[in-house]
């Protein structure tokens, strides 16, 4: 028996698992296309990047920069007022670098820091660390979390007394320290080349801050050179000190012992010898006019009494030049003139002139007596004067002697001070180490942010931004082409 083929194709039918993973993936390739780079993501994403820097820009710090030009020379007696000898004398690149070194000093830190009161500035001041916050932090919950009586009674544990026993003086240490610091960070120091040429300056957000701390600091730097020099000056004037404080001693003894003595002896006023020498000369002349007159006195008043004693008393030169005389004379020729004289009348007129002419005999014993107690006053003043003349010539040896003790010590002295400067150097020309070539000004433009700087930073980042957003298609080629590797 013949069997017939049909010449048809027997249909393949996939079992049910089977159409259910064809399916499965099918729909997985059309959720999830194959990803694809994107210009419009690229530029998008560039484009918020540098819209977000120009944005930024103008509130971005700026920091700016002032410094001076110091040049290192060394200073010495024969080179210090000669600028080409010191500029020939060699430094030590040890000596450059250690001297640059002092600039980071804590005096002079401390200085700039007292003088510009930094302490008190926001920008050099310490910034509380996460100590602090955190105890400020836990401080502010206790006052809300606890009930208002135990919130008052409640004393605040100190940062610093948990952190050692006395926190009080070494958070004043730690905040002091922490402002050198602040300040050596902002501080700029820069050699150019192998030169003797230095910039010293700062960089703050203020321009005028910093040329004020760079001008401090450049103050205070030469001003601690010059204070070092003077302090190794005394050092080499030590040797000779002892003998010029002995001398100057010795010299100020003297003085005040001679000026003492020009006041006790009135030696000091000069006019009282001239005036000695006038009263002398004046009382000699009175004492010889006194002494004239005595002996004129006494010789009348001998003649008069012995006139009187005489009976011509009438015929006395005193007598007849009397008015009172001559007046009751010539009464009594009056009255004697007349027929009837009343004898009671010519009596009492000779009485009259009898006591006249007595009185006249008396006054000129009196005056007699007034010169002889005048010649006697005159001849002890004289001798009192001669007496103080002597006494201030005597004065006068002993303060030449003074004097001659004061120029002794003086002239030790001179001499003391005089080998103390040839020995020592003087302090008043000492000079620093170093010299200004051109002191900080006020910078016009910052050394931060930097434009050009800025905007390539800026593309750069634009450019990742664009590629991240395109990361898919990114990751897929390179994942593709380490495949084909």
């Amino acid at each position: 028996m013949t069997r017939v083929y049909n010449s048809k194709p027997i249909p393949l039918h996939a079992t049910d698992e089977e159409e259910a993973i064809i399916r499965a993936r099918a729909d997985e390739r059309v959720k999830t296309p194959e990803p694809r780079y994107s210009v419009r993501r690229f530029v998008v994403g560039g484009m918020t990047v540098m819209a977000a820097a120009a944005i930024v820009w103008p509130s971005i710090p700026r920091i700016y920069e002032s410094t001076a030009t110091l040049v290192l020379r060394p200073t010495n007696m024969e080179g210090q007022n000669d600028v080409l000898e010191a500029s020939r004398q060699p430094l030590d690149e040890s000596f450059i670098i250690s001297d640059l070194d002092r600039l980071h000093s804590v005096n002079l830190a401390k200085e700039v820091i007292d003088i510009h009161h930094l302490a008190q500035d926001d920008e050099f001041r310490p910034k509380p660390g996460a100590t602090e916050k955190a105890q400020a932090l836990v401080m502010n919950f206790l006052d809300v979390a606890l009930p208002q009586t135990w919130a008052h009674g409640f004393i605040a544990p100190s940062t610093d007394g948990l952190l050692d026993g006395d926190g009080i003086a070494n958070a004043a240490a730690r905040e002091e320290t922490q402002l050198r610091e602040n300040l050596w960070h902002r501080m700029v120091i820069d050699r150019d080349r192998q030169s003797y040429t230095v910039k010293v300056g700062f960089r703050s957000n203020d321009p005028e801050k910093a040329t004020a701390l760079t001008n401090t600091l450049v103050g205070a730097y030469l001003k601690a050179q010059v204070m070092r020099k003077v302090d190794d000056a005394d050092a080499m004037n030590k040797l000779l000190s002892d003998r010029v404080d002995e001398a100057k001693r010795r010299a100020e003894t003297s003085q005040r012992e001679m000026e003492d003595f020009l006041n006790t002896s009135g030696l000091i006023d000069q006019g009282v010898q001239i005036s000695l020498e006038a009263q002398l000369s004046t009382l000699s002349t009175e004492l010889a006019n006194a002494r004239a007159q005595l002996i004129d006195f006494r010789t009348r008043t001998d003649t008069l009494t012995a006139m009187k004693a005489a009976g011509t008393l009438d015929s006395a030169p005193e007598v007849l030049a009397s008015p009172t005389i001559r007046q009751l004379n010539q009464s009594l020729t009056e009255s004697m003139s007349r027929l009837a004289v009343m004898p009671t009348e010519a009596r009492s007129i000779s009485r009259q002139a009898e006591i006249e002419r007595d009185r006249i005999v008396t006054s000129v014993r009196v005056e007699a007596e007034n010169w002889a107690e005048r010649e006697k006053r005159l001849t002890d003043e004289i001798q009192k004067i001669r007496q103080t003349m002597v006494d201030r010539r005597k004065a006068s040896l002993r303060l030449d002697e003074l004097r001659l003790r004061v120029d002794n010590d003086t002239q030790v002295l001179a001499d003391a001070l005089t080998r103390m400067k040839t020995r020592g150097p003087s302090t008043e020309a000492l000079k620093p180490d170093a010299e200004v070539l051109s002191p900080a000004t006020v910078p016009d433009k910052p050394v931060f942010p930097i434009l050009p700087l800025y905007l390539a930073g800026a593309f750069g980042a634009a450019l990742l931004a664009g590629a991240a957003l395109n990361a898919s298609a990114i990751r897929r080629t390179t994942l593709r082409l380490m495949q084909q590797s």
